[in-house]
């Protein structure tokens, strides 16, 4: 991404009114809902732009094309479901749909670690281990990780062994 774009885009962001609603200022019902909605009365001064009220939605506003609707960061944003639509995607941030399960999210996350992509809303609630070996496992997603979750029904040695690699890693753990 150009960054010269992305300071044009931020310095317009910079200089854009925040557009309210007609009389949002007079009525309490419309500040605890400030929708924009469009001024439509006869006499409605906001819609005849008379100075000193409030500016109204415009095309003059409007952002540079080549950064419209992208990441802050300026990457494209792509909406993602599952590990496959992973393939072949670079140079992009991907964001995971918010119906996918923890099981599949973790998928994901791994492969979008694997292949150096940037996740716009890695965290996981919480990752399930039964072994060492899965602990080893999500060990390159351990910054994503929120909570680790030990079942009772493991052997106390190991579960002490996951518990103390955990703790090293800097992951809370949930019995």
């Amino acid at each position: 991404m150009n960054s010269r774009l992305l300071k044009v885009r931020k310095k317009l962001n910079s200089k854009r009114p925040k557009f309210l609603r007609t009389e949002t200022w007079k009525k309490k019902s419309f500040q605890n809902n400030p929708k924009w909605r469009k001024p439509r009365g006869k006499d409605n001064k906001m819609r005849l732009k008379r100075s000193g009220k409030q500016p109204m939605v415009s095309v003059g506003y409007r952002g540079p094309k080549e950064v419209r609707g992208n990441h802050p960061s300026g990457l494209k944003e792509v909406m993602v479901a599952n590990p496959a639509q992973l393939e072949g995607l670079e140079n992009v941030i991907i964001r995971i749909n918010r119906t996918v399960g923890n099981k599949k999210k973790i998928e994901i996350v791994k492969k979008a670690v694997k292949s150096n992509l940037k996740i716009a809303n890695p965290s996981l609630d919480y990752v399930k281990v039964t072994s060492v070996e899965e602990f080893d496992n999500i060990e390159s997603i351990k910054n994503h990780v929120q909570k680790l979750l030990i079942p009772f029904t493991i052997d106390s040695e190991i579960r002490s062994d996951i518990i103390k690699k955990a703790e090293n890693a800097g992951i809370t753990v949930e019995e």
